[in-house]
């Protein structure tokens, strides 16, 4: 076991965190959650990690219990995963300046102080979610979830890690259609697997967000739902808000109107446009005060 230090942007409440993933639907049965700390197994160039994050002054402690040593590289790529798991790095101070003249957001904001978007573990794991519970019940998708952990990632502790594109290359397209259920959601997946095995995992954190929609929405099967998940629960972009259409723009209106009032989705609109690149940040914050998923 190695003990490693990562810091956090202020404000920043690790308590917060806890609250928000315990209630995370794509993720139940993949976490053991404590007062202030949590456990969880990841998947690292085909071996499984187990991984305790604990709170600690200024961020976060995670305790990393590999299979074979890690070298630096390896460490520092895990390291840097976590952190983005957490939203460790991400600067609120552009939401909350928007934020400052919203007086009946301020309750949400004291609420909710500190805290920052935790997302799925990678990009390609919200990729996968998006896929699985495309036209799903829930807890099918989770179990088709957990079965692709159990079967070609690995297990920690009893924790599932959902494996890796390389993990998932050995996946063939009759066993894909008859796992999910839909020869069309298998196609998908397969796809979803081949372009994240090839893409640049640096290009993904810092190319902009129009350009990384424009790559999701090109893999065979891929829409702009899936594209917007991918960018906002595995990216973290605040600046894409999540699309306002059908059960989408109900959620949220649900969510805004203890906070606005009756407001009418166009009002919800113009709320949203005056957070202009801090729109999905500001829409994360009113959903996560109940259901976060």
């Amino acid at each position: 076991m190695t003990a490693h230090h990562l810091p956090a942007r202020a404000p920043f409440d690790f308590g917060q965190s806890l609250r928000f993933l315990g209630g995370f639907t794509p993720g139940a049965g993949e976490l053991t959650l404590g007062r202030h700390e949590l456990c969880r197994a990841v998947r690292l160039d085909g071996q499984t990690v187990g991984v305790t994050l604990k709170a600690e002054r200024g961020g976060v402690q995670a305790e990393l219990h590999p299979e074979r040593p890690l070298s630096g590289p390896q460490t520092a790529r895990l390291l840097a995963r976590l952190s983005d798991f957490l939203g460790l790095g991400d600067d609120l101070s552009p939401f909350l300046a928007r934020a400052s003249g919203d007086a009946p957001f301020a309750p949400v904001l004291e609420r909710l102080h500190g805290f920052h978007q935790p997302r799925f573990l990678t990009p390609f794991e919200a990729a996968c979610w998006g896929v699985l519970s495309q036209r799903t019940p829930v807890a099918r998708a989770r179990g088709i979830k957990r079965a692709l952990s159990e079967d070609f990632g690995g297990v920690w502790n009893g924790l599932p890690a959902f494996p890796e594109p390389a993990d998932l290359g050995t996946l063939g397209q009759e066993e894909a259609a008859r796992r999910l259920g839909s020869e069309r959601r298998g196609k998908t997946l397969l796809a979803t697997v081949r372009a994240f095995a090839q893409v640049d995992p640096d290009w993904l954190r810092s190319a902009p967000s129009a350009d990384i929609e424009t790559w999701l929405t090109g893999i065979s099967g891929v829409g702009a739902w899936s594209a917007q998940l991918v960018l906002i629960r595995g990216l973290g972009r605040s600046d894409r808000l999540e699309r306002f259409d059908g059960p989408l723009e109900a959620e949220l209106l649900r969510a805004a109107r203890p906070v606005y009032g009756e407001l009418t989705a166009e009002q919800l609109h113009a709320v949203a446009a005056r957070y202009g690149d801090q729109a999905g940040l500001w829409a994360f914050y009113l959903r996560s005060q109940g259901d976060p998923r």
